[in-house]
């Protein structure tokens, strides 16, 4: 038997926690929720995941997606989400947006009073929107 002093077993254990990989765990984004000018719809949809150079189709599960192992020591993402006839993009989400449960929608003219505030130009005809709901465990 290896006789190990206190001392001797925390820098063990500090030298494999620095040593794991930071971003090991599994990213899973939960979609709750896809709407169409505030309504429910239930569509398939595909999801898009692009940083710098790279787009990868992200692993689909039961309600959502698993950000691929080469994407999650990115800072920021792009997105893009199509169901139905919508093509939705989203530029630089940061990462810990994606650890969150999301409610993804499409507002059209004429906008709805929760979307509302959002439109900058007369000329603006949809409002693309995730709200992202953070859960406690």
């Amino acid at each position: 038997m290896i006789k190990m002093s206190k001392f001797n077993f925390l820098v063990l254990m500090l030298t494999l926690f620095l040593w794991l990989p930071v971003h090991a765990q599994t990213i899973i984004t939960k979609i709750s929720k896809l709407k169409i000018d505030e309504k429910e719809v239930k569509k398939d949809y595909k999801d898009l995941l692009y940083s710098k150079n790279k787009s990868v189709e992200a692993k689909r599960t039961t309600n959502g997606f698993i950000v691929p192992d080469e994407l999650r020591s990115e800072e920021y993402l792009d997105v893009t989400i199509t169901f139905g006839k919508h093509k939705l993009d989203f530029s630089e989400i940061h990462i810990s947006n994606f650890d969150t449960v999301w409610i993804v929608g499409v507002d059209k003219k004429p906008f709805s009073n929760v979307n509302s505030y959002l439109v900058e130009r007369k000329t603006t005809k949809s409002i693309n929107y995730i709200v992202f709901i953070l859960v406690q465990v």
